[in-house]
Formats: C-alpha cells, structure tokens, sequence
C-alpha cells in the first residue's frame, strides 16, 4: 500500500482542511517541533482505512478523533495496492449531547489509476459503512487492524518493545505477521503426502516383488512350454477336423444303428395272418369248380350245335323227330343250365371272396414288406400265391372275365411293385449298417481327441492370459518411470521455489530492519555484528512481492499432479 494524497479537516489538531500530496515520493520524513501533528498525519491515514487509531488503545473509540472546537471532521485517503487506486473516506459528526460518531465511510476505487479521486472522476464503490469499509481494507491489505499496527505503523514506543522482546514472542509476530504460519501447514501437508507416497512406495514394492520369480530360467522354461503348447496346438488343429469327421459319421452311424434296431424290432413283431393256409385251400376249390363248370357247359353247348347240325342235316320227319328229341334233350339241358348257372355263380362268389382274402392278406404282406426277416418269407409266399392266380387267370381266361379283375391285377402288380422297392430299400439299409459298423470299428479312440480338445481350449487361455499380463507389465513400468521421473523434476522445482521464497523472505526482513541497522553495531534480531547494510525494499512498482508465493503454490499444484499421476 501507496499512499498518495490525504486530506483532512477537522481531525485532531487540524481544524482547517489540510491535503498533504504523497505523489512521486518513495522516501519522505516528518518533522517538526512537538505538538506540530506529525503523528496526527498517521492518525489520519490509518483511521481512513480502519476507523481507529493505535494510540487510542481502544478501537471503538472515535470521540479522539474530531477536533476540539469543531462539529464535523473529515479523513479521505488515495491510496494505490496492487496497480489500481482507491479512495477511502470517512466522515465524523458531533452530536448535540456532545458524543462524537462516524456519520458515514465509504471505499471506492478509481477507474483512471492515475486520478485523485476528483469530484468528476469516476469510481466504482466496493464498500459503504463503517464495518463494511474495514472490513473490505483488511481483505484489500491482507492486514486486520492489529498486525498493520504492528508492522506499518508502529507506534511511538512499541518498536523499542518488539525489538527487545523475548526472541520467541518477536519471531512468533513476525510469523504471524508476514503470514509465515503457512509453512507449518504446508509441513503438515508435505508430511503427509510424504508418507503417502513411502506408503505407495511400499505397495509398489510387494508388486514388483512379486514378480521376483520372473527370472530368465523361468522365461525359458515358460517359452518352452509355449512351444510345447503350441505344436500341441499344432496337432490338435490337424485332429479335430478328423475328429469332427469321424463324430458326424459316429452320428450318423448310430442314427442308422438305431433305425434299423427299430425296424427289427417292429419286423419282430410282425406275425403271419391266421387262415391263410385254409383261404388258399378255398381259392383253389372255387378254381376247380369254375373248372368243372366250364367244362359241363362246353360240353353242353358243343352237344347243342351237333344237334342242330343234325337236325339240318336229317330228312323231313326223321330231323323233326330228331329234333324233337333234341328239343327234349335240349329243354332237359336248359332245365340242367339253371342249376349249373347257379353253381357258375357260386362259383364266382366264392371267387371274389377269395380275391377279397387273397387283397387282405396282400395288404398284410404290404405291411409287413418293409420288414427284413418277415418280408423274406411274405415274399415267397406273395411269390407262390402270384404264380397260382397266373395259372388260375390263365386258365379262366375262356371263361368271362369278372367285374374287378382288373383292378385286382392292377393292385398285384402294383404289390409287386412295392415288393421290389422294399427289397431293395432292405439291400441299402443292410449295406449303410455295415459300412457304419465299418467306420464305427475304424474311427480313432474318443478320450485322447476329447483331451486334445481341452488342451487346444486351455492353450488358447494361457496365451491370451500371457500376452496381457505382459502388455500390463510393461505398461506399468512406463508409468512408473514417466511419473517417478516427472515426481523427481517437480520436486526439485518446489524445492528451488522454497530457497527462492526463503530468500525474498530474507531479503525483506532484512530491508525492513535496514532504518534501525548501524554498520558495526550488533543486529537486534540475530544479534550479530552487522558488517553491510541490507537493501532496500524494492518499489512496488519494479518487484512483485508475492511471486515467490505464487511460484510455491505452482510447484506444489505440479508436485500434488505428478504424485497422482504416479498413483
């Protein structure tokens, strides 16, 4: 904090308006004789920024203040901090019981950092009130009243006190003071990430410690095994194609295995149909009795022509008598013919009974066809009962034909047919049994292609198992390096930081001890003979005090970033 122009009226000893102009000064004294307002001066100033004054010893009390023959006082402060200028003013009044008040403080900061806060400059107001003005000062200074009292504005007598107090009280405000109790919590931090980081440190090292076991005979003996598995995979990739091969034809093989099972099982079952030998018995009677029959009526109807032959052939009388007997033989025979027309029909019931047996009993043996054992001897059977309807057919082919036939030989021939088909659909199926029996004895033992298997399955997880334990390993040694390094390089700048802060720091304290320093003369703080006289304090326009702290700060923010990054 500048201060550059201070005007006062009606303030303490000052009764008339008084502007004391700090403008272009870096060094200035007062002097005077006692009683002239020297300290009157500093009075003004520092109740312009916090309403009281040190010497007061009470901070509430303002009544010190106004001046003795006047009812109202003023104090208005321009002040620069940090490049910009503000204003701070503050306004006391006499009440008509006497007591003294602070009618109005306001602060303000100024818009040209070069004004003097003229009535038509402009300004943006930051605080209105008594305790609102204080209050925004001490967070523009980084001062409360007490400590600006102590290191701006020592009182008259209170030097002397801090300078020969006890070291311990001197260094204890002058750590409190310059704001140095930072440190310690920035000890306690530093501690703390420090043991932090010694416990990740431990944890790294069980990790790595546990990859102790990863020597070179243990890489050569893993990369053995590796070969090992990988012709084992070699031979397990050329077998299980085979291996599936033989498992579809294995299938296949007992799919057929089973169905022929059940189609023995079912041709077992099979019986041949009761009175079949007693139907080929009736069929053959009624073939016999169509026999007889046509043989009577050829022999009737031969008898008839020669009779008319005759009796064309006879004279007059002796044809007609002739005739006449054989009109009578013939009305003897027509009276025979409904009899053996009946046994014709008979005959022909019979026969289309015994076809309807005989189409039952081919249905049965149709049933049964595709059936090995019993097909056999249904065949033999269809193939006798077929060779004795040809015979019969052809026997009775002079006879008239019966309505049906037809379709009766129709059906054999489509039984034959059938018959065939089943024969040779019983060939294939005895054939595909035995070349399954063939390739079921031929194929390759299941256990050991079951156990290639596993081994290719658990070969495949070593491997993949491998290459990322490897890919992380690696990976978390780059890491380790990148941020043990990048922990190394922040450290070293925090460190660097620290010694250029502890020397500003130094340097300061020393340049705010150089008014009451005489070469040759012991130092009141360290009590060391001073040899050369520090610096002086830096303008504040040509240094910036508080990058030593910013660059303590950016060091730790970079320490604090690196040591996650490590973790």
């Amino acid at each position: 904090m500048r201060p550059v122009l201070l005007e006062i009226a009606g303030f303490g000893s000052f009764r008339e308006p008084t502007t004391l102009d700090f403008t272009g000064a870096e060094y200035f004294a007062l002097v005077g004789p006692t009683g002239a307002g020297k300290s009157t001066v500093i009075d003004a100033m520092t109740f312009a920024l916090y309403g009281s004054v040190p010497r007061w010893d009470n901070s509430r009390t303002v009544a010190l203040a106004l001046a003795p023959t006047v009812n109202r006082g003023t104090v208005r402060l321009v002040f620069d901090v940090g490049g910009a200028r503000y204003v701070a003013a503050r306004e006391l009044r006499r009440a008509a019981t006497g007591g003294v008040s602070v009618r109005s403080a306001r602060l303000e900061r100024l818009r040209d950092a070069a004004g003097i806060g003229g009535p038509d400059e402009e300004t943006e107001p930051l605080a209105d009130g008594a305790g609102a003005v204080t209050k925004a000062v001490e967070d523009l200074l980084g001062l409360p009243f007490g400590d600006f009292c102590t290191c701006v504005v020592l009182p008259q007598g209170d030097f002397a006190e801090f300078l020969h107090t006890e070291p311990r009280k001197r260094q204890e405000k002058l750590v409190r003071i310059l704001g140095l109790g930072v440190y310690d919590v920035i000890a306690r931090e530093a501690n703390s990430e420090a043991a932090a980081a010694r416990q990740r440190a431990e944890v790294l090292s069980e990790q790595l410690a546990a990859y102790a076991d990863a020597t070179p005979e243990a890489e050569e003996e893993a990369s053995a095994r590796v070969s090992e598995l990988e012709t084992l995979a070699e031979r397990v990739g050329v077998a299980v194609p085979e291996l599936a091969g033989a498992a579809a034809a294995l299938d296949t093989a007992e799919e057929q295995v089973t169905r022929l099972r059940r189609e023995r099982e079912q041709l077992g079952a099979l019986t041949v149909p009761g009175g079949l030998a007693e139907l080929d018995a009736r069929q053959r009677a009624v073939a016999q009795e169509r026999a007889a029959a046509a043989e009577r009526a050829a022999v009737a109807e031969s008898a008839d022509t020669t009779a008319r032959e005759r009796l064309a052939a006879a004279p007059a009388r002796g044809p007609l008598e002739q005739a006449r007997r054989h009109h009578a033989e013939l009305a003897s025979l027509s009276g025979e013919l409904p009899g053996a027309r009946e046994r014709h029909e008979k005959t022909s019931a019979a026969y289309a009974t015994a076809v309807s047996d005989a189409a039952d009993a081919r249905a049965s043996v149709d049933e049964a066809r595709s059936h090995r054992d019993a097909s056999v001897a249904a065949l033999a059977e269809a193939q006798e009962s077929l060779r004795r309807l040809t015979v019969e057919r052809d026997t009775l082919r002079s006879v008239t034909v019966p309505a049906g036939l037809d379709a009766l030989d129709r059906r054999r021939s489509a039984a034959a047919t059938a018959l065939d088909r089943a024969a040779a659909a019983l060939t294939e199926a005895e054939s595909a049994d035995a070349q399954a029996r063939t390739a079921l004895a031929t194929a390759p033992a299941r256990g050991p292609l079951e156990q290639a298997r596993r081994d290719r399955h658990d070969l495949d997880g070593v491997r993949v198992e491998q290459r990322a334990v490897a890919e992380r390993a690696a990976a978390a040694q780059q890491e380790i390096a990148a941020a043990a390094a990048l922990v190394a390089e922040t450290r070293h700048r925090l460190d660097h930081a620290h010694e250029q802060q502890a020397l500003a720091q130094r340097a300061d304290l020393a340049a705010s001890l150089r008014p009451t320093l005489v070469a040759g003369d012991a130092c009141p703080v360290c009590a060391q003979v001073v040899a050369t006289l520090p610096p002086p304090l830096p303008s504040s326009s040509g240094a910036d005090p508080d990058a030593p702290r910013r660059a303590v700060a950016a060091a730790e923010r970079a320490l604090d970033e690196a040591r996650r990054r490590e973790a």
